[in-house]
């Protein structure tokens, strides 16, 4: 048996209502009844996701 899909029409103010007040992902989740990785996706669909740092990678060149 297939389970229902989401209804991310309804969902989406709810996400970015938790979000704004700073509520981590996690808790989004439990609070909607939704997965964790669903309410990431949601939150990266919606471009609400923080930009990462660039990693700078200092490469050590080591003569022999």
């Amino acid at each position: 048996m297939a389970r229902p899909a989401l209804d991310r029409t309804r969902l989406a103010p709810a996400v970015q209502g938790y979000h704004r007040r700073g509520f981590p992902a996690r808790l989004i989740a439990m609070r909607l009844g939704i997965s964790e990785r669903t309410t990431r996706g949601m939150l990266k669909a919606l471009g609400l996701t923080a930009p990462r740092p660039q990693s700078r990678q200092i490469m050590e060149i080591r003569h022999g």
